[in-house]
């Protein structure tokens, strides 16, 4: 979750903690956000105990708390979800109406489709570890082999950039040249022209047999590119911003950049 949440609520004494995105929600509004925009990541269980503890107690939202419990067992999770967002109203008819839609086209989904998009979900939170665990349960369950080709490759694919995120470089590897064999898309074996740039030792000829050396001259200058731009943004820009500072202040700001970085790490590994 990232941005600004306008809320109208009390401070809670003890957040509601979601694991697999590592945050925590202090507001009713902060809960209905996280309803509206995770979906995919919400299953069965998250209507438990520690949910309606957090609304009633924390929120004081008793009357909500009573509802749901009383239809847990009457009613789809869709329909209990959709009572919690129009009882805090943060959201108006309109955008209920969109959420119901999404809901709708999620339960038309295979079960393997839903579970891929929980972990699309996940790796675009920046959750790597956790996405890749869904990727291999994925890739395990019974009846895999039998899915589209295009579909169980962009798995393998994701499951490769997952772990590549992570500098799992054989292992990234290993996924790419899966995906490239069932799919036989340019665009997988670029990006696994780009790990085995970085980690020579995963190269395997085979993956990339046939391609032009037109092809891999193209790939070989986007791949540099890509890594001259490296140094100037991200991670290397928010570091080059203390460089000119005096000693106190760089030495300050490098420290706690470093830190906020190991956390950033931690979390992207489910810690």
């Amino acid at each position: 979750m990232s941005g600004i949440l306008l809320c109208r609520s009390h401070a809670v004494s003890e957040p509601y903690y979601v694991e697999e995105l590592g945050l925590s929600l202090y507001s009713e509004e902060e809960l209905s956000y996280y309803i509206y925009h995770n979906a995919t990541l919400i299953e069965e269980d998250f209507l438990d105990e520690r949910l309606y503890r957090f609304i009633g107690t924390e929120l004081g939202m008793t009357d909500l708390e009573r509802k749901l419990r009383k239809w847990q067992e009457q009613a789809e999770l869709s329909e209990l979800l959709l009572v919690i967002l129009q009882d805090i109203h943060y959201y108006d008819s309109d955008e209920l109406f969109h959420f119901r839609e999404k809901l709708s086209a999620l339960a038309k989904k295979s079960p393997a489709a839903r579970m891929k998009e929980k972990g699309d979900t996940l790796f675009a939170a920046g959750r790597y570890a956790a996405a890749a665990a869904i990727y291999d349960r994925l890739l395990a369950s019974p009846g895999i082999g039998r899915a589209d080709k295009l579909f169980v490759g962009a798995v393998w694919y994701n499951n490769g950039m997952a772990l590549a995120r992570q500098y799992l470089w054989q292992q990234a590897a290993s996924c790419l040249a899966q995906a490239c064999a069932l799919t036989g898309s340019e665009e997988y074996k670029k990006k696994y022209y780009w790990i085995t740039r970085m980690a020579p030792e995963t190269a395997d000829a085979d993956v990339l047999r046939g391609i032009s050396p037109d092809t891999a001259a193209r790939w070989e200058k986007e791949w540099k590119t890509a890594r001259e731009n490296a140094r100037f943004s991200g991670k290397a820009q928010q570091a080059i911003t203390w460089l000119d500072k005096d000693n106190i202040r760089r030495a300050a700001g490098l420290t706690e950049l470093v830190e906020e970085w190991k956390k950033e790490y931690r979390r992207s590994i489910g810690g």
